[in-house]
This record gives structure tokens, C-alpha cells and sequence, in this order.
């Protein structure tokens, strides 16, 4: 799988332009929402595989994620780029209480995403990583699923200031169906609401082979 590519956006033509401009600057740039989402079918296809769940909703989430052109946009040294790939980032629980990062590879075939995500989370597990760098080309999933949340704010780095963090909560049954809080923060230079939108439903219209 090649790397994730950036291209550079000329801003001479980009329609935010202004908007980015707006929002570069503000102490916390960053717009959260969260909604509950319809999980019922990815409960169903990996309970009907014996696969984690966390598998199933996390490879949703990438593709909705790649689906959405905002949620790949990165200002890198003053500049913006738009990926024509971005890669997730789990947080991996451990004994004790405690969690790894681990950087993670979008593949749109299901099968070989559970592989890849597998491997590299046991990897983490063993060698626990909570280094921080330039991870432009990635966006980050973290779970919480002992709470049925209704709104989820992330510490704000300034490093990550364009990165989407996306959170998963805990789901529970709602009449024949099951739903999830699931908690986005992103740069409200880049995000708007509309694109929020385009993000849940892309992601209630992603369906498990």
C-alpha cells in the first residue's frame, strides 16, 4: 500500500479561504458534536463473524472519514494539503488500566483491514507507544465504551490542531435496534457543519461484507 499523498490547495482558488483564515488563529479552533448512530448491522456482521466490534466500527468510521474531502485536510507550515488518503490512529487498551496509541493503515477490502489492524494492535500491546509527531496523514479513533455519552471534548494540541478525532461510545439497545454516541472534533477552519453531516451519514450508510 503506497503512503498516504498530499496535495497542496491553492487558496487563490479554495471557497474557505476566508473561513480558514477566521479560524486559524483562535485559541480553540476546534467545533465537537456528537450523535447516537445506528450500529445494528455491524453489531450483527461481526457477532455473525466472531470479530471485535471495535474492528467493525473502526474500518466504518475510515471510510467514511475518506469519503468526506474536509476530513483530509491538513494546514502543514502554513500550508494546506488535502490527502487523497488518510490512515486511523486507535488507542489500544492495556492491563492496568492503561492504553497505547497505535498507528493504524485504511484498506477499503474489509478482510485485509481486520488483518492489518489486528497485528498492529497486539504489537502495541507488547511494545506500548505514546510517542507524539507529525501524523498529518492520519486521524485518530479512541473508544470509550463503558459511556453512553451525549457530548465528548478531547485535550487540544496544537500539533494535531487539523487531525479529526473521532469517539466511540458505549452502545445499547433502542426498540429492535442498536445505537452508539459517536463524537466528532475536528478544525472548524476546514469542518463545518454540512461536513459533519456528510460524515454520519456516510457512516450509517457503510455496510460489512
Amino acid at each position: 500500500m503506497y503512503p498516504p499523498t498530499p496535495r497542496v490547495i491553492d487558496l487563490a482558488t479554495y471557497p474557505r479561504a476566508e473561513i480558514l483564515k477566521a479560524f486559524a488563529d483562535r485559541a480553540m479552533p476546534q467545533l465537537s458534536v456528537t450523535c447516537d448512530v445506528d450500529v445494528t448491522h455491524i453489531r450483527q456482521v461481526c457477532q455473525a463473524q466472531a470479530r471485535s466490534f471495535f474492528l467493525g466500527m473502526s474500518y466504518a468510521v475510515s471510510c467514511a472519514v475518506q469519503s468526506v474531502a474536509a476530513f483530509r485536510q491538513r494546514v502543514i507550515d502554513g500550508v494546506l494539503h488535502e490527502y487523497d488518503r488518510t490512515d486511523p490512529g486507535y488507542t489500544v487498551a492495556r492491563e492496568g488500566g492503561l492504553f497505547s496509541f497505535c498507528d493504524g493503515l485504511h484498506l477499503d477490502d474489509f478482510e485485509a483491514y481486520c488483518r492489518e489492524a489486528q497485528a498492529r494492535m497486539a504489537a502495541v500491546k507488547q511494545a506500548p507507544d505514546l510517542s507524539v509527531g507529525a501524523k498529518h496523514h492520519m486521524f485518530f479513533i479512541t473508544t470509550v465504551p463503558w459511556l453512553s455519552f451525549t457530548a465528548f471534548t478531547h485535550p487540544y494540541d496544537p500539533l494535531y490542531a487539523y487531525i479529526p478525532v473521532i469517539t466511540l461510545g458505549k452502545f445499547t439497545p433502542r426498540d429492535d435496534r442498536w445505537v452508539m454516541p459517536v463524537a466528532v472534533q475536528a478544525h472548524h477552519g476546514v469542518v463545518d457543519g454540512i461536513h459533519l453531516a456528510q460524515f454520519y451519514e456516510a457512516l450509517g450508510a457503510v455496510r460489512l461484507p
